[in-house]
């Protein structure tokens, strides 16, 4: 509570609170241009805007509890954009899928990465977790 506490405080300035919303808005202006470059795969187009919907939806619904790597709570939602907007149901469901390991893949590498390179061990976390 008291970490969460402090975070908040960094949001008194008005200065850090305009450079949170920048950094927010240019994040996701990124994550929307890769669900762009992604829909040029296949064989429908939607607008900038729906993306960016679809982009802001799915993220919110990856905030209900799920499997690892949001497996239904990412797509489900997805599907439901693309089709709202005239999307073939099965189109739909594959660019969300191809999305999804999209975004989801190369975060995953990098993190095994430098893991990795730290020398860190997944049963040597596991094994800590259990011992707390």
């Amino acid at each position: 509570m008291n970490k969460f506490l402090d975070g908040l405080a960094s949001l008194r300035s008005p200065f850090n609170v305009l450079m949170v919303f920048f950094t927010s808005v240019i994040i996701w202006l990124l994550e929307t241009g890769k669900y762009w470059f992604v829909m040029h795969a296949f064989n429908f187009q939607v607008s900038f805007f729906a993306l960016m919907l679809m982009n802001g939806i799915v993220n919110l619904a990856t905030t209900i509890p799920s499997a690892p790597g949001y497996i239904g709570t990412f797509d489900a939602p997805g599907i439901a954009v693309l089709t709202a907007y005239g999307v073939d149901q099965a189109t739909a469901a594959g660019y969300t899928l191809t999305l999804h390991v999209a975004l989801w893949l190369p975060i995953t590498l990098l993190g095994a990465y430098f893991m990795a390179r730290e020398g860190l061990k997944w049963s040597d976390n596991l094994r800590e977790e259990a011992e707390k």
